[in-house]
């Protein structure tokens, strides 16, 4: 018994100290020291285009509005169903607060837009994933001072989180680069 607890135990360090070339094992990893719970989104999605004068680009998203959905978000997610490129948070009120990466496994894109759809801050998100030795109060204090690197430069009414895995993410990324996007929703 405590011979299969050694084992266990070596592998799942060697695997978080390791480099890790595939992917499904990162996040295994990540969803199991995440403590996460499988969880089914039943979400519905919407379609947006984000333009700018330099080209649009079409997302199908997941949308977040009642507060579980905004508190949660893309939390404990290992994968999208296909054809999601992310997820909405619209909020009815400004928000001033930083998006964090508690228990989110994929790395995202956010952006965040003001109650005129024009971007106003992005940023590329990495997972903050829990430490095997890692007690969650540390966890949860190390991931909220890592949220202070992904604060808008105003208030937003939406935001986009935009999974590294899209298809269009370096003409995104270039896009925000240039200028600022507008964000054109069906409501």
């Amino acid at each position: 018994m405590k011979l299969g607890f050694v084992v266990s135990f070596t592998f799942m360090i060697c695997l978080n100290s390791c480099v890790i070339d595939s992917d499904w094992i990162k996040k295994d990893v990540a969803y199991i020291l995440n403590r996460c719970n499988p969880n089914n989104l039943n979400l519905k999605t919407k379609s947006v285009i984000l333009n700018n004068n330099f080209g649009e680009l079409k997302l199908e998203l997941y949308v977040a509005k009642k507060p579980f959905e905004l508190q949660t978000g893309l939390m404990c997610i290992k994968d999208l169903n296909k054809g999601i490129d992310g997820m909405i948070f619209e909020f009815q009120t400004p928000q001033d607060k930083a998006f964090w990466m508690y228990k989110t496994i994929m790395p995202l894109q956010i952006v965040y837009f003001n109650e005129y759809n024009d971007s106003i801050g992005n940023f590329t998100m990495k997972p903050c994933s829990k430490k095997i030795l890692e007690n969650k109060d540390v966890w949860v204090e190390r991931c909220l001072a890592e949220s202070s690197n992904y604060i808008p430069e105003s208030n937003y009414l939406y935001a986009i989180e935009i999974i590294e895995s899209y298809e269009d993410i370096d003409k995104l990324k270039n896009y925000l680069h240039k200028e600022k996007l507008n964000l054109l929703r069906n409501n």
